[in-house]
């Protein structure tokens, strides 16, 4: 039940966002001259501040700089500022910061349209697995190979500006490609064999064509190797006596690699061998007479690579690519070549090939095949040159022509729309419509969107947008480590269903169009009996995910998510603290000043009183400090209603001193709440501001790029859109690829205002 003091404060803090008319010099009257008294010490035209937003006289200075005054209206309504006394009234805090929030609401369109500067975007680490993998039709794990991906704009790894291409990552991806390009293309085994004659042009050679070598002397030879692999190099000699036991050194590129020893021999050739891996390239392979041996015939030197058999996906993977089995004849190869990468490279960049594009992977074809290399190289050393092109790994949308927004080009914008609901290139049959320019039409771009909904594949967003928004992609790894000494409980199985549990129920309001305050208010979640176990939860069985439906508040929506409130913890303690920031900040949009670094932690202040007291009580002196109460006072009870959870997420009544546990939260309004089910209650009556949010963080999301200020206008309207439908989680979806800045680019105007 929600709180009868809370139910009124509901109640009057709606009464005055609908009472209060809007009326001209409103802001010169009524807004400016409060803030004036209660902000101005720090606030004022010409202080040192960093925000003096009192320098606007006027509404229409205001509106010049919406993301501060954005800001102004957060932190009044939060009661973050004032930090100190004096602070305004109540009802003042209301209207003002109402009249500011309606107002850049109602002129978020009066900058006219926006789309949104065009920047080209690598693929990040996550999407160059998936493409590769549609590439080729072979599944790599290649994400782990590369850096950490930045985040940037709302938080995301695909925003663009972070996403630049280093010298280190291009030979990275030199690397990785070649890598790719061996697990998908079978070649020939590579076989060479030199004669002495051939190694020593300037030696005689007797009748068997042996040429005399001793102690000291050597023989050199280049070979280009296609794989990296073992290769076994052997040499025929022949003895002048039956008890010699001649050695000859093995050296490649100046290094020792091996030595062959022969044993006594007749006059016949006698053969040893050694096996060497050796990476693909260009190599020097010496052979030398070891000091101490006795001298010795030498009849030829053979380097053979020692060739597994491909296993069946290769084998696979090779046909899709070429067309034909392995060490089939190719009767016209540089027809083949052209057809071949003709259509690695039209799905590889994501757009038709224009005159001119092949040209430069089809001579390092030619150049390679006039070495003598086996046709298959030679298609892999030009695979290799597409697979490292800008073409490929990035995304790379034309310049507007001319001033203004201009809509992108069919396959740019199925290249946005598969990328942010799949995460990898385009299917044929996006690529289709594309070609056809159907794509603009909105029934056909919406009916794609629903259609890569309902994809498993959609899995990928879900994925990457939950953990990330969330933070829950951390957990068991840099965040709530699976340590040694307490995996007998939380293990690294329980963490991952514990990362899973928040994409499980983002797909199903993705899949149902159930409503976004589902994330608040959802009375079901998504559990394997391990993750159920460790809930203390029961009447689930086996460990494959099942829709749970949930009736004591305990589970169910995001604060329910053991994922969270483990991420939000210290090491074996709680962090009201910690949970609370995130509550303000992930499902608000609430940014929550870092404190000074000079604040002592808990642990400090209780082992210097030699007592155990009460998380409440510990927190309680940070907010006797007037400078950290402003924060505190918001912070601390929303993270008291999560007391119910241990460090890992498990329920409990009582705390680790045995004391019942106690997690009643007071915000400044005066909003009481009791437990989590009632501050879920309590985010419920700021459902617009929670939505306006989430719908931020997705187009956000889309765009891969920060939403400024004129973003804001296709946001409100967007909402305004999913309002009557129940704000349905793939509505918003559908909605968000409708719009203008999904649809469109548009040349930079410059100083572009930021986002708040």
């Amino acid at each position: 039940m929600i709180s009868p003091l809370l139910h009124v404060a509901l109640l009057v803090w709606a009464a005055c966002l609908a009472v209060l008319p809007a009326f001209a010099g409103e802001f010169e009257d009524q807004v400016r001259p409060v803030l004036a008294e209660y902000c101005g010490d720090c606030h004022s035209p010409g202080s040192s501040n960093r925000a003096p937003f009192l320098a606007a006289a006027t509404e229409s200075d205001m509106l010049l700089d919406r993301a501060t005054w954005r800001n102004v209206a957060m932190q009044l309504r939060n009661r973050t500022m004032p930090p100190v006394d004096p602070q305004p009234t109540e009802r003042d805090r209301l209207r003002i910061s109402a009249w500011i929030d309606r107002t850049l609401r109602a002129t978020a369109c009066d900058l006219g349209e926006h789309a949104g500067a065009v920047t080209a975007r690598r693929l990040n680490r996550a999407e160059y697995e998936n493409t590769v993998r549609d590439l080729f039709g072979l599944r790599f794990e290649l994400a782990e190979l590369f850096p950490v991906d930045g985040s940037g704009g709302e938080g995301f790894d695909n925003h663009a500006d972070t996403l630049y291409l280093s010298p280190l990552l291009l030979e990275r991806y030199l690397e990785v490609a070649d890598r790719v390009l061996q697990a998908v293309i079978v070649t020939p085994p590579l076989g060479r064999s030199f004669t002495a004659r051939g190694l020593l042009p300037g030696r005689p050679a007797d009748e068997h064509d042996s040429v005399w070598m001793e102690p000291g002397d050597d023989v050199t030879f280049s070979a280009s190797l296609y794989e990296d692999a073992e290769y076994r190099i052997s040499s025929w000699i022949r003895s002048p006596g039956k008890e010699e036991r001649p050695e000859l050194n093995v050296f490649v590129d100046g290094k020792p690699a091996g030595k062959l020893s022969f044993a006594w021999s007749l006059a016949q050739a006698t053969p040893r061998s050694t096996i060497l891996p050796v990476s693909q390239g260009d190599h020097r392979v010496r052979l030398a007479v070891a000091e101490g041996s006795p001298a010795l015939r030498l009849v030829s030197v053979d380097l053979d690579q020692q060739a597994s058999e491909p296993d069946d996906g290769k084998l696979a993977a090779h046909f899709r690519l070429f067309g034909r089995e392995p060490g089939e004849p190719v009767l016209d190869p540089r027809r083949e070549a052209e057809r071949l990468l003709k259509g690695v490279a039209r799905k590889a960049f994501r757009r038709p090939l224009r005159p001119g594009d092949l040209a430069p992977y089809l001579d390092l074809f030619d150049r390679s095949a006039g070495r003598g290399a086996p046709f298959e190289v030679s298609v892999r050393l030009a695979l290799k040159a597409v697979l490292v092109s800008p073409d490929f790994l990035f995304r790379v949308e034309g310049a507007p022509r001319s001033p203004g927004i201009q809509r992108l080009s069919g396959h740019e914008l199925a290249t946005r729309l598969s990328y942010f609901l799949w995460g990898t290139m385009p299917d044929a049959e996006l690529a289709q419509l594309a070609d056809l320019g159907r794509l603009h039409d909105d029934e056909v771009l919406a009916g794609q969107a629903d259609r890569l909904i309902d994809h498993p594949r959609s899995r990928f967003f879900a994925r990457a947008f939950m953990g990330q928004w969330l933070g829950t992609k951390d957990v068991g790894g840099r965040v709530a480590p699976t340590l040694n000494e307490i995996q007998h409980f939380y293990t690294p199985h329980i963490a991952a269903d514990m990362r899973e549990e928040p994409v499980l129920l983002f797909q199903r309001m993705l899949r149902e169009d159930r409503s976004l305050l589902d994330f608040l208010a959802a009375d079901y979640t998504f559990l394997t009996e391990r993750l159920a176990r460790h809930y203390g939860m029961e009447g689930v069985a086996g460990n494959q995910f099942r829709l749970v439906e949930v009736s004591d508040g305990r589970r169910g929506g995001l604060l329910g998510l053991g994922a969270v409130q483990a991420m939000n913890s210290e090491y074996k303690r709680t962090s009201p603290v910690l949970r609370g920031v995130w509550v303000l900040d992930a499902l608000l949009g609430t940014r929550i000043p870092a404190p000074p670094p000079d604040i002592p932690s808990l642990e400090q202040e209780s082992e210097a009183e030699g007592a155990v007291p009460t998380i409440r009580e510990m927190m309680a002196r940070h907010r006797a400090d007037p400078s950290c109460a402003a924060c505190h006072d918001l912070i601390d009870p929303i993270g008291f209603a999560f007391e119910h959870y241990d460090w890992l997420g498990r329920w409990r009544d009582e705390d680790d001193h045995g004391r019942p546990v106690d997690a009643s939260g007071t915000l400044p309004t005066g909003e009481a709440f009791e437990g989590l089910h009632e501050l879920r209650q309590a985010l419920l009556s700021r459902k617009d501001e929670f939505i306006r949010h989430v719908a931020r963080k997705i187009l956000g999301y889309a765009l891969g790029r920060a939403v400024s200020d004129a973003d804001h206008c296709v946001l409100e309207r967007i909402v305004a859109r999913i309002e009557d439908g129940g704000f349905g989680a793939r509505s918003l979806v559908r909605e968000i690829v409708l719009s203008t800045p999904f649809r469109f680019t548009q040349a930079s105007r410059g100083s572009d205002p930021s986002g708040d």
